[in-house]
């Protein structure tokens, strides 16, 4: 097998807006790698369709960061929120001097209203395809000293006296060692470890175990958010929260509104839409017949149930893993706390979702929080030493298996009798030294679930102990 060796100043692992954000804001003077597991495309950045959430045009911050805590269930840090919002008002005009065209009509900006938002406040470019349009325009916008690089598999950090200086992968089938003066995580969160997503297929936990792996520390894991509307067919596809902003209702079989309990009706917090949905007995549906201009407003939909050959005023919808809230704890600035080591975008838990995160705040914390990552990387050069990697042994069969169990237990609904038996059976794993691109990314997808499962089964048994202790405290007295 040949090898590779690059050496740069910062190395970005991940091409969507959270990574791209970072490279906008770093000095042109650094030499900066872009890499991206897959195609530059495959990421969920490119995939948004609910648009960005900004209170740009509104008197102040403070109804976007009351609307954020309340959909977090008052779990987010306050401090945190309040730069998330405060630094957000200036997005939209900040990604337009990007290129960035959002919509309007003859009146201003054309702005909707999404779950749990108060008010209307979300930007949206080209209807329901606001990621793909904005990581369009901005990476046409990356300057010369950012080298793009597709189809590289990161399996490894590499650390030299405490410091990560680089990372070991392949380029396609080929081994690369890349050293670098710093490092940032941009790998998305955890969505395409199982099928019933919303997710790109390539994000897949990888920056949960390279972090881990590096010494950085994860942090509420178990808060994952499962999206209410996944069109309910055989390969399923996000329906943007912004229809129900538009008028749309969820509908039982017989046309009754399912959420009418709630006093937000169907744009009620979206933790609590899907746990609805979830108990439900029977299909659901999306009542699309009050939404104008439906084809104009939302072109990626009109088409897929066009595809699909779906009724497109009655659309068939149910829960799926959407986004992930935990991940690696940072600081306000990005940093992991090992050295030489940040991460930015769902892949961190920047404390500004709590449980359950608000509607488009995501492209909003990937702009703020990518920004803010930029001005803090600190270089420093050390010597480069290679890590040795090692592998799961893993036919595609056995990998298969796996997966169909790791996606049984990772549901909105754990099972934690699932889980100790997946991590019994994948502690039994051999491993090699003779890694081939397949096998380190299956073994990535197994320890990224692997992390999960021992976060889930944490939280179960720290609930058993408290019920055990209050039994015993109401016995005793």
């Amino acid at each position: 097998m040949s090898l590779q060796l690059k050496q740069v100043d910062v190395l970005i692992i991940g091409a969507g807006l959270a990574g791209v954000t970072v490279a906008l804001h770093l000095p042109e003077t650094y030499r900066i790698l872009l890499v991206s597991k897959r195609d530059v495309t495959s990421s969920n950045s490119d995939l948004a369709q609910g648009g960005i959430a900004s209170s740009y045009l509104e008197p102040s911050s403070l109804d976007h960061a009351h609307d954020t805590l309340v959909a977090s269930k008052m779990t987010a840090q306050a401090d945190r929120v309040v730069t998330l919002v405060e630094d957000g008002r200036g997005v939209v005009s900040e990604m337009e001097r990007f290129g960035v065209a959002f919509d309007r009509d003859e009146s201003g900006y054309k702005i909707g209203r999404e779950g749990a938002h108060g008010k209307h406040r979300i930007y949206h470019v080209g209807g329901d395809e606001t990621g793909r349009h904005v990581m369009t325009a901005l990476r046409e916008r990356l300057p010369q000293n950012v080298e793009v690089m597709e189809h590289v598999l990161i399996d490894g950090l590499t650390k030299t006296g405490g410091r990560v200086v680089g990372a070991t992968g392949f380029q396609g089938d080929e081994r690369i060692h890349i050293q670098a003066g710093a490092v940032v995580l941009a790998t998305g969160g955890i969505g395409g470890l199982v099928d019933w997503t919303s997710n790109c297929r390539a994000v897949t936990g990888d920056g949960l175990v390279l972090a881990s792996a590096a010494g950085a520390e994860l942090s509420n894991l178990t808060e994952i958010q499962f999206h209410p509307t996944l069109l309910a067919v055989e390969t399923p596809h996000l329906v943007t929260e912004a229809l129900r902003g538009a008028s749309a209702e969820l509908v039982d079989e017989d046309g009754c509104h399912v959420m009418r309990h709630h006093p937000l009706g169907s744009l009620a917090p979206r933790d609590e839409v899907a746990a609805v949905l979830t108990r439900h007995c029977g299909p659901v549906y999306l009542d699309t017949s009050r939404v104008k201009d439906i084809a104009a407003r939302f072109p990626k939909l009109w088409a897929t149930c066009q595809a699909e050959r779906i009724d497109v005023a009655r659309i068939p919808v149910r829960p799926g893993l959407h986004f992930h809230m935990g991940g690696v704890r940072v600081d306000e600035t990005g940093s992991t706390g090992v050295a030489g080591l940040y991460a930015v975008g769902e892949v961190a838990d920047t404390g500004v979702h709590g449980m359950n995160r608000l509607a488009s705040n995501s492209l909003l914390e990937c702009w703020v929080f990518g920004k803010r990552v930029a001005a803090s990387v600190r270089l420093e050069e050390r010597p480069f030493t290679v890590t040795e990697v090692t592998a799961y042994e893993l036919s595609k069969e056995a990998f298969q298996a796996y997966r169909r169990r790791l996606g049984n237990w990772l549901t909105i609904s754990p099972e934690f009798g699932e889980m100790r038996s997946f991590l019994e059976n994948t502690q039994q794993l051999a491993r090699t030294k003779h890694v081939t691109r397949q096998l380190a990314e299956r073994t990535l997808q197994l320890e990224a679930g692997r992390i999960l499962a021992r976060a889930f089964m944490r939280t179960e048994e720290f609930h058993e102990q408290n019920v055990t202790a209050r039994t015993a405290h109401t016995i005793s007295n």
